[in-house]
């Protein structure tokens, strides 16, 4: 960490020398240290810090460390991605995770090389994150309407709908069944 950052010849520490320094660590180790870290080791060895980019940089770098497993993000099945949006419910702090997902997904969604059922699940949940995006706040309810929808059950089945957004016992239907109309 100290040879990278003499190397600069930089006497203040900022959020970019921080960067550079958890490159160099990954490359050299093939791990990183939270921004902080660094920070104070650079500290005790003279450095003058720059603390609002390092604090953010660190509050950055945090919110990316494992907010999601990988089984989370797998998007193998529909079940998998009602799981991982059932994670994503009172975490609005997320959200630059979520906005990475969300262009991951719409690469998949269009990659020749995926499975076309992996592809129509990430086009599926890339729909799902744009709404989330947009306002969380309405997203259950959203999503309830979403899979309630003739395509989407022509996609992928038919699931019960979560009762927990109504009190309106009409709205419920037999398990697996979609409602029928005389």
């Amino acid at each position: 960490m100290v040879e990278v950052w003499e190397q600069t010849g930089r006497e203040v520490v900022g959020a970019d020398d921080l960067s550079l320094i958890q490159d160099a660590l990954v490359q050299r180790f093939g791990s990183e240290s939270s921004p902080a870290s660094i920070a104070r080791v650079l500290a005790d060895h003279g450095a003058r810090l720059r603390h609002p980019e390092i604090l953010q940089a660190d509050t950055h770098w945090r919110e990316r460390q494992h907010v999601f497993t990988t089984d989370e993000l797998a998007f193998e099945s529909i079940d998998t991605a009602l799981a991982f949006i059932e994670k994503l419910h009172g975490q609005p702090a997320i959200r630059p995770s979520v906005q990475q997902i969300k262009h991951e997904l719409d690469y998949v969604a269009m990659s020749p090389k995926a499975p076309a059922n992996r592809r129509t699940v990430a086009r599926e949940v890339a729909q799902w994150l744009t709404v989330w995006l947009q306002n969380p706040q309405i997203f259950p309810e959203w999503l309830d309407l979403r899979r309630a929808t003739n395509e989407f059950r022509e996609l992928f089945g038919t699931f019960p709908i979560p009762q927990a957004n109504t009190n309106d016992q009409s709205a419920q239907i037999g398990e697996n069944e979609p409602e029928k109309r005389p």
